[in-house]
């Protein structure tokens, strides 16, 4: 039953290419003794190419509008060259009155396969010292790629590559797993995606691991038995899983940024996003509720839901998950008829629905 669960939450999160949401107010105060946060990993300044691999790709989707932005806060000015695949494999099952528009009829592991295939050829002929970023589903190749060249002889040397994943939905982090991880182990196949869970490399080459906080895609909460926190999860999921890939690392705060170094050499940073608000109330705000009543649910929902992620135990290491000034606005970050789609939506609904409460 737990894998059943597993695969139904894959099929229906795994490559989510969603995302918008903007004014709990509880948000975590910095600490402005600390050092600033490192710099990108792979040496930003020196990728003279970005391989960029795309999410999921929904019918009728500006895919690469999205794919050729991913990474651009990491790695800015350098060329970009886009990895194409079966990226929309992913909504193959949906039916065509649902979402119409042309779909790719293949699993998602078929999609990643091929995906890995295409990034593997890429680098070998590359000639530049270069950066590979991979957003949601096609984080997924990051991992196959990487097990790959582990032990390629023809590999590029370590300080020509570097790999960079925005919100991975089957790796893992110096915070806590994706929602894959959490149910699945390294080599198993989950049948319902045809998909098998990549090998964590031991890597020569330095790696960023990115995600928007309470994204239910690539950080699921610890304690599953915290309902609140796995409906906030997949509003997160929703809203500001995207987004999370258009961030400079130097808007995200020390104390939620982590780094280790493995046998090889090579660091992996992870960096946990903050978000402006919590995303399961923001509905409410797009609905008119003033801002000082929702940040009043906010400030009791807020320490239940964190309470499920176990990163939040130790108040000294806790990382900041809500900044109602500097946190993460997903709808700043979306294409403009979608952020005035998501508008007019909520327009229609306020004018139904009964007049927020005071």
């Amino acid at each position: 039953m737990k894998r059943l669960i597993a695969g139904a939450l894959a099929t229906w999160l795994v490559g989510s290419v969603g995302g918008f949401g903007p004014g709990v107010a509880t948000g975590d105060p910095g600490f402005p003794w600390m050092p600033p946060a490192p710099s990108p990993v792979g040496d930003a300044p020196t990728a003279k190419v970005v391989y960029a691999v795309g999410g999921a790709r929904p019918p009728d989707f500006d895919w690469a509008y999205y794919t050729k932005r991913v990474g651009e806060g990491f790695f800015p000015g350098a060329k970009r060259e886009l990895i194409n695949y079966p990226a929309g494999a992913a909504f193959s099952w949906v039916p065509t009155f649902l979402l119409p528009g042309p779909r790719d009829n293949v699993t998602i592991g078929a999609s990643t396969r091929q995906a890995s295939n295409n990034l593997d050829r890429a680098i070998h002929q590359g000639t530049e010292p270069a950066a590979v970023v991979g957003l949601s589903q096609g984080a997924h190749a990051l991992d196959e790629v990487q097990a790959r060249l582990a032990n390629d002889p023809t590999a590029p040397p370590p300080d020509q590559l570097s790999f960079t994943s925005f919100g991975d939905p089957q790796g893992a982090n110096a915070f806590g797993k994706s929602v894959l991880a959490s149910f699945f182990r390294p080599g198993d196949h989950i049948p319902v995606i045809d998909l098998t869970m990549a090998q964590r490399p031991e890597s020569q080459y330095n790696t960023n691991r990115i995600f928007g906080a309470y994204d239910g895609l690539a950080d699921f909460p610890d304690r599953m038995d915290n309902l609140l926190a796995l409906l906030n999860a997949g509003f997160g999921a929703f809203i500001g899983h995207t987004p999370a890939a258009f961030i400079r690392p130097d808007q995200v705060p020390p104390q939620n940024t982590r780094t280790t170094v493995n046998s090889r050499g090579a660091t992996e940073t992870t960096y946990m996003i903050p978000v402006n608000h919590l995303p399961l109330t923001l509905p409410l705000r797009y609905l008119g509720w003033s801002e000082a009543k929702v940040d009043q649910i906010d400030a009791v929902l807020q320490p239940q839901i964190d309470s499920a992620y176990s990163f939040n135990d130790n108040l000294l290491t806790k990382p900041i998950s809500v900044d109602p000034v500097n946190g993460m606005d997903p709808m700043a970050h979306v294409d403009p008829a979608f952020r005035e789609s998501v508008l007019n939506f909520f327009a229609q609904l306020r004018a139904v629905l009964p007049p927020p409460p005071d």
